[in-house]
């Protein structure tokens, strides 16, 4: 049952849109919640969801759409309701209490709160009957509203007990870098790892594409084979997995199984931009063409369903359809063969196991049998696949939340340029261009990002991650496209990141601007790293390119804040330790200059195309030069002269500038 719009109606997120009519009398989240809460001496609920979640789907239709729940919270309660990719800040906070209280979190998250917005109580998903050992939604909501009612002086001493649970901030400087960090980092993800079906730990599965990168990075600096082969391993199986979406490209969200068979079937900007990373990286350490082929059908699907026709990238496409959650994405073998014809249809169905009792709910998940093809037959499927997703297409599909966010458009952005230079791909890194421009004309205002663009407005001061993952994004355009605009930006808002967020007295960043509720720093990596483990590797970045020792002392100091939560707890700080070990270990400057961008482009495809995860890269030609000097002192003594020269830098000596491509392979692989 719906009633007429409520407050959501003006609001431009579209999971806010979804709850707009409910009868629930919905405030976003604000001032005039809060004061509304006071003024009533009612307590707050909050509700946190997105809108690809689906349990918050499931809580709407079964709770918020109930008149006889929403009367009785609109009486007794303050509704508040939050879209967590909109206010990552308020999601943070809230669900640190949670965690607190209960020992546990997720989506949706249902939070009862103080007019001064202190947590006293709360939960995840409450079924509107008694279920499974949990209390129906009206149970709760009774019990809490009686408690406020006959114990509130209690409620509100014990609010200060779960504050005080809650981590706002680092404790201290934790001490000197340890050499040895990025050993620890390495033990403690291996003690998980799967053998039998890659990944870490068991069901349900998460890709953790973090810790891919981290075991990239250890087999590069210490050249254990062991750390390569758990991220192959892992690669391989979600490669082959009905995870992937073998016919639009990109990876669902997470493997309900060990084997990566049945996924939650939700697809996220994030998920994709950094899992397309993952097999960039992977291409570039084993050359396994299959890789690059991911990289391209992952990026594809960005490309073509992600993309406003302005260049921003949307955040999500949902797991429902209209036909039930996982429908959209199944087959049956008489569905292909009526698409295919009999033989290529007979040929797909082995290949991609689709059989007439299924693995899903009797239809098929896609997933690669393994088997060997030959070059003719990789050709039949691939235009095979081609067919069945135009007739996919026909289908309803899952819904897309369209709003566009600075902080995953930064990694996308990454991801683009760092797989066009990978693979050798200038389109690539055209898309890449193409959703830069967008933050910068669309989410930005007075020289500072904004959080997010939906229903054709900008809104919301940008976070640290807005700032932190856009400025790796543009540091990755600038070494995959030379141009200087770029590395000039990310200088402009790395200098602003530092002045809005950084804690001059302890270190580290603050993830706002201001406290709303309170001012959180975050150094754990979650399924995206966090706004303070990617500054690190911004400003070690910008150290290199630019020659500013400054930004690498703001980095040491960040790792310093974290020590004692980065030795506690290593493999939740796995990007962290990425920049740890880049500080302690060392890194590499190549400058690449020649007179015309095309007789130096090889040579930087060489720098490239390399896994090299400790090496910064700047091409010169005669016509860039002047506006690079201006930004780097690298440059120094290094015009462009006749034909193409390479500048390989490391441990503050420089080699002879080679000036071919064997010269140039040589150096880079001497470490």
């Amino acid at each position: 049952m719906t009633s007429s719009a409520n407050r959501l109606a003006d609001e431009k997120s579209p999971y806010l849109q979804e709850h707009a009519r409910n009868p629930v009398d919905w405030w976003p989240w604000g001032k005039e919640a809060a004061a509304k809460a006071k003024n009533d001496g009612k307590p707050i609920f909050l509700s946190i969801g997105y809108s690809t979640c689906h349990w918050c789907h499931v809580m709407r239709r079964e709770s918020f759409e109930d008149s006889k729940t929403a009367a009785f919270i609109n009486k007794n309660f303050i509704p508040v309701k939050v879209d967590r990719e909109e206010r990552p800040e308020v999601d943070a906070y809230y669900m640190s209490a949670v965690q607190a209280m209960t020992g546990g979190g997720g989506w949706p998250l249902s939070v009862f709160l103080t007019p001064d917005l202190k947590p006293f109580y709360g939960g995840t998903y409450f079924p509107p009957e008694r279920r499974q050992g949990m209390p129906s939604f009206m149970e709760v909501l009774t019990f809490v509203s009686n408690l406020w009612r006959e114990k509130r002086e209690q409620v509100i001493a014990n609010t200060e007990q779960v504050v005080k649970a809650t981590s706002v901030a680092p404790g201290g400087p934790g001490g000197e870098l340890k050499k040895g960090a990025i050993d620890d980092g390495y033990a403690d993800l291996l003690s998980s790892f799967d053998p039998d079906h890659g990944g870490f730990g068991t069901a349900p599965k998460f890709p953790l594409p973090l810790a891919l990168g981290f075991m990239l990075r250890y087999h590069f600096r210490t050249g254990k084979e062991l750390a390569k082969g758990c991220v192959t391993k892992t690669l391989d199986e979600m490669m082959a997995g009905g995870i992937r979406d073998h016919l639009g490209g990109g990876f669902h969200r997470y493997s309900t199984d060990r084997v990566w068979l049945v996924p939650h079937f939700e697809k996220m900007l994030y998920d994709n931009a950094l899992l397309a990373r993952a097999y960039a990286e992977g291409y570039q350490v084993t050359g396994r063409r299959e890789y690059a082929e991911v990289v391209r059908e992952t990026l594809g699907w960005i490309s073509r369903e992600m993309r406003s026709p302005e260049g921003g990238l949307y955040s999500a496409q949902d797991a429902d359809s209209a036909q039930g959650e996982g429908y959209y994405y199944t087959w049956t073998p008489q569905e292909v063969a009526e698409t295919l014809g009999r033989e290529d249809g007979e040929g797909f169905c082995r290949a991609y196991g689709v059989t007439n009792t299924g693995n899903f709910g009797g239809r098929s998940l896609l997933t690669l049998s393994g088997a060997s093809h030959s070059e003719k037959e990789r050709e039949r499927l691939a235009r095979s696949k081609k067919a069945l997703y135009s007739a996919r297409l026909k289908r309803a599909r899952p819904s897309t939340d369209d709003k566009v966010l600075t902080s995953w458009n930064g990694l996308a952005i990454s991801a683009f340029a760092y797989a066009g230079g990978a693979l050798g791909d200038r389109g690539l890194v055209d898309d890449a261009i193409g959703a830069a421009n967008f933050v910068l004309q669309k989410n930005s205002r007075n020289g500072r990002l904004l959080r997010r663009y939906a229903g054709g407005q900008a809104a919301l001061a940008g976070t640290l991650e807005d700032y932190a993952f856009f400025i790796q994004g543009l540091l990755d355009l600038f070494e995959a496209s030379s141009e200087p605009s770029w590395l000039a930006e990310a200088t402009r808002l790395a200098r602003t990141m530092m002045q809005d967020f950084e804690d001059a007295d302890v270190g580290g960043f603050f993830l706002t601007v201001e406290p709303d509720p309170v001012r959180l720093k975050e150094s754990y990596d979650g399924p995206t790293p966090s706004g303070n483990s990617v500054a690190v590797m911004d400003l070690i970045r910008l150290t290199e390119l630019t020659g500013d020792r400054e930004y690498a002392g703001h980095a040491e100091k960040t790792l310093k804040a974290f020590g004692r939560e980065i030795e506690g707890s290593p493999t939740s700080h796995v990007w962290m330790l990425a920049g740890e070990d880049l500080l302690v270990n060392g890194t590499r400057e190549v400058v690449v200059t020649a007179p015309m961008m095309k007789e130096a482009e090889t040579m930087k495809a060489e720098v490239l195309r390399r896994f090299a995860p400790d090496r910064a890269v700047i091409t010169a030609t005669a016509k860039t030069f002047p506006d690079l000097a201006k930004l780097s002192s690298l440059l120094e003594g290094r015009e462009p002269m006749s034909g193409p020269r390479a500048y390989v830098c490391e441990g503050f000596s420089c080699k002879v500038p080679a000036e071919s491509i064997g010269a140039l392979a040589a150096q880079l692989g001497a470490r």
